[in-house]
Parts: C-alpha cells; sequence; structure tokens
C-alpha cells in the first residue's frame, strides 16, 4: 500500500513540475497556428533569436568590440542575422559557418577546433564536412536536451578568458535563456596538423 501512495505523490508532482517546464519553454519556439504550417513543433521563434542576438551586441559594446551574429534554426535555415556597423564580409561569413558547423556536429564549434588543435582532425577534413574550425558558434538548447537552433558569432578578436566571440554567444544566451552548459576549454596545438 505504501508504494501505491509513493507512487501516487511522484506521479501528482510529474504532473505538477511537468506542464510548468513546458510552458517556460514554450516562450522560445514556434507556437500556434505557424506550428501546423511548419509541422514542427521545437523551432526557435524570431523573438527568442533577436534577444538573444541583442543581448550579444549589448555584450560586445560594454567590450567596446563589433560583432556579427547569425542564429539558425535547428535544420540550419536561418532565423535572424545581425551585423554591428564596421563588421567586413570575412566576419559575417564566418559568423555563419561557426552556426553551420554546430548544426552538423550538434556540438559547440569549439569542439571541431580542438579536434584540429590536437591533431585528430585536419582543418582540411573539418571543412570538406562543411565545418569550421574555429571557437564562437554554440548550440541553443532547451529542457537540457532539445536544440532549437544554432548561434555563431563572428568578428572580434578573442581575448580569453575574458572575452571571445563564444563568450558572447554564452552570455547572451545565459541572459535569455537562463544557465548554459560550461564553454569548453581552450586548448592549444599539441600535434602537427594531420595531412
Amino acid at each position: 500500500m505504501k508504494f501505491f501512495y509513493a507512487g501516487l505523490l511522484v506521479t501528482a508532482a510529474m504532473a505538477l513540475v511537468t506542464p510548468g517546464q513546458a510552458d517556460d519553454s514554450d516562450k522560445f519556439v514556434v507556437r500556434g497556428d505557424a506550428t501546423k504550417v511548419i509541422m514542427e513543433q521545437n523551432q526557435i521563434n524570431v523573438a527568442t533569436a533577436e534577444a538573444i542576438s541583442k543581448a550579444c551586441v549589448e555584450e560586445a559594446v560594454k567590450q567596446g568590440v563589433r560583432v556579427s551574429i547569425v542564429i539558425y534554426d535547428q535544420f540550419g535555415e536561418p532565423v535572424y542575422m545581425y551585423r554591428m556597423d564596421g563588421q567586413p564580409k570575412v566576419a559575417i561569413e564566418t559568423a555563419m559557418m561557426k552556426a553551420r558547423t554546430v548544426v552538423n556536429t550538434r556540438q559547440p564549434s569549439k569542439a571541431t577546433m580542438n579536434q584540429v588543435l590536437s591533431g585528430r582532425s585536419s582543418e582540411l577534413r573539418q571543412y570538406s564536412f562543411g565545418n569550421f574550425a574555429n571557437s564562437g558558434g554554440l548550440p541553443i538548447v532547451i529542457n537540457g536536451n532539445q536544440m532549437i537552433g544554432a548561434i555563431g558569432v563572428g568578428g572580434s578578436a578573442p581575448n580569453p578568458p575574458a572575452w571571445s566571440d563564444e563568450i558572447c554567444a554564452w552570455r547572451a544566451m545565459t541572459k535569455v535563456l537562463g544557465p548554459q552548459p560550461p564553454l569548453l576549454p581552450d586548448i592549444q596545438r599539441t600535434a602537427a596538423p594531420a595531412p
């Protein structure tokens, strides 16, 4: 009988927690009639993409730098792009490549960079897969394991651990979405580049 009541209590607690979590994530994804058109329930909405971008711009302004920001949905389609004044074409392109790397690998673009730096892969090999071996791209994840998009930030000179394009993205997502996983460590090249 005790097990029955314990099971009933667990079920009741889960019923109370689950709707609250779903409601919280609802504000970050497309909902309503738009989901019927796209037949997708987990696509980042424009309001969230814009909020993340604006938060990243605020961080860049605090540092006295300029950045370009690209946000893709989980399928790699563009949702939002922002270029601060004075950003060259290469900064915009690298932001796009970093976000695309996240979509391809489902992990921070720094993971690809670390594979190259540690000699486990070559930059050419990564490029052949459509990946850019540079930090500055992060997955946009809600509910612990649902990727709803990818952000790529480019255009500023890194100064770790105080500043980098990746730190800009991480701080912006923390501000908008809440706590984010820790960033991957910065590593140094440990071996000659793989052929």
